[in-house]
């Protein structure tokens, strides 16, 4: 089976390390800034900066990070609010990207082809019946069959969306959103999982 391995020997620190990993590099001046009021351990400073820009996941991630220490007896809650903000700007930097990539297929030749091609990027497969719909993903009767078994798997929703899109299709662009969409919050549940395994494992360890 195809699963995100998570070691045993897991601690606060690493897990801490894995959402810096995560969350990369700043992007813009308030970021670089709650980056390194979080580095200094200004609770305060990194809290006002997320207050300041509220749709921010990244700010928002470190604003609740920058509490997170061994000590603290919220120390769950803490991670759990944390591991949900970085998992949804995982799925807003995955929307930008498969954006930006849908803007180039549509100026393309083979339109379909091509935003199908950058939409499957972000389709990740974690399971087996991920392979299975991925190695079925033209073939609409199997997808609906993995879909009964699995009905709220975003990769598989996503590819049932892209066996609709084709060029001579009314609502084409409308189809590709939905599948764009669904494969974002796909990304989002794989980053929130992974974050989560790990998170579980430092806290019983």
């Amino acid at each position: 089976m195809v699963q995100a391995s998570v070691s045993t020997n897991i601690t606060l620190e690493t897990v801490i390390d894995l959402f810096l990993e995560k969350l990369g590099e700043p992007t813009n001046e308030w970021q670089h800034q709650a980056l390194e009021e979080y580095k200094k351990g200004d609770v305060k400073a990194v809290k006002k900066i997320y207050a300041s820009h509220l749709r921010d996941y990244y700010s928002k991630c470190l604003g609740f990070l920058v509490s997170a220490t061994s000590t603290n007896p919220n120390l769950g809650k803490i991670l759990a609010a944390a591991a949900n903000a970085v998992a949804d700007y995982a799925q807003v930097k995955a929307l930008e990207q498969i954006s930006s990539g849908n803007a180039i297929a549509f100026e393309s030749a083979d339109l379909v082809g091509n935003a199908t091609t950058n939409i499957l990027k972000f389709l990740t497969p974690r399971t087996d019946y991920h392979q299975l719909a991925l190695a079925s993903r033209t073939n609409y009767d199997a997808l609906k069959e993995l879909e009964k078994e699995n009905p709220e798997d975003h990769l598989i929703k996503a590819l049932l969306y892209l066996t609709k899109a084709t060029p001579d299709s009314p609502v084409l662009y409308t189809i590709i959103a939905e599948a764009a969409t669904t494969a974002a919050l796909h990304t989002r549940n794989l980053e929130h999982q992974e974050i989560s395994n790990a998170i579980d494992a430092a806290l019983i360890s």
